[in-house]
């Protein structure tokens, strides 16, 4: 495939991704997001529990959004939406005046060798990217069962002049994921916008 190809296939996929969520942003500016839900346990769950917040939840696998629409029914969730996304695909499709009230990041991948690095979603140009859709005092939640990815993400986080680590790394709602029943430990960082 040509680079002329690979960017009109990117741009039609952000104008479908556009034409998808248009019906969630005429109703609401103000969205709380997971990137990479799954099958949407954490989000499904959180939007049961917080009715009045408009939630969606992105992920590359279209059985995990397929599943994560069905969660979200039984659960009377009916304000989470979810969408098959990349991430920064994602974030280009945001209309401007959209504002990220909370963002979740749970379990990543990791790319754990060090030639992957720079695969990994946790880097400073993601955080300077999706700040552009904050405003002070959003909140970023990111949880991993892998320890250098978690000090890596620490790392990137006191580096980035955007955002700051909070001493209180509580989540709103916990709620156990597919991942998590079958990980024995995991860490969680939360960051404030600034």
């Amino acid at each position: 495939m040509s680079l002329e190809d690979a960017i009109l296939r990117r741009s039609e996929r952000i104008q479908n991704i556009k034409q998808e969520c248009a019906y969630v942003f005429e109703n609401s500016k103000s969205i709380t997001l997971e990137i990479g839900c799954g099958k949407g346990h954490y989000m499904s769950a959180y939007a049961a529990a917080f009715p009045e917040e408009t939630c969606i939840g992105i992920d590359l696998i279209s059985e995990r959004v397929r599943d994560s629409q069905r969660r979200a029914k039984n659960k009377n969730a009916t304000n989470a939406h979810f969408f098959k996304a990349e991430a920064l695909e994602f974030l280009e499709a945001l209309p401007r005046d959209v504002v990220l009230e909370k963002i979740f990041i749970f379990f990543p991948d990791p790319w754990p060798k060090e030639r992957h690095h720079k695969r990994r979603l946790m880097q400073g140009e993601f955080l300077d990217y999706i700040r552009q859709f904050a405003h002070a005092g959003t909140r970023l939640y990111f949880r991993t069962d892998h320890t250098e990815y978690f000090e890596w993400t620490r790392e990137v986080l006191q580096a980035n002049t955007n955002w700051e680590i909070l001493p209180d790394n509580t989540l709103l709602l916990e709620e156990v994921s597919q991942f998590q029943r079958i990980l024995p430990e995991f860490n969680t960082l939360v960051a404030s916008a600034i």
